[in-house]
């Protein structure tokens, strides 16, 4: 009986902290990401910015859960802004127009949100032969 009742006692603290919950990416917090796309270190000003919660890799059927357009700040300083994001795994992709080559430009970057505060990053992106 005691054995059972050690062994009851042991199974419970191991299930207690083997059910750690992982946070969810997406909607509902307080960060923000202000996404920039650069081409050969030029901003990009005519990107749209995508965004895939809970994933650090661009999804199979290009279907991403929302999409935000660059805003102009003055020259070399565009850039999305992504708010109210949760602490988790994203993929960013950001897709538009460079009109020194005259081509289109994408690109993409996996992104994880640690703490819900405000991020700037920047997303290469190239053109496409």
């Amino acid at each position: 009986m005691k054995y059972c009742l050690y062994l009851s006692c042991i199974l419970l603290v191991f299930s207690a902290f083997s059910c750690k919950k992982k946070s969810s990416a997406g909607f509902g917090g307080e960060a923000t990401l202000n996404v920039s796309g650069q081409h050969h270190g030029v901003t990009i000003d005519s990107l749209t910015v995508y965004i895939k919660f809970n994933t650090s890799e661009a999804p199979s059927d290009a279907m991403y859960d929302a999409n935000f357009p660059v805003t102009h700040f003055g020259p070399q300083n565009s850039y999305a802004i992504l708010k109210n994001l949760k602490a988790g795994d994203y993929y960013i992709y950001a897709e538009g127009w460079d009109p020194s080559i005259s081509n289109t430009v994408k690109g993409g970057i996996p992104y994880t949100i640690d703490k819900e505060t405000s991020y700037s990053i920047i997303v290469p992106v190239t053109e496409q032969h």
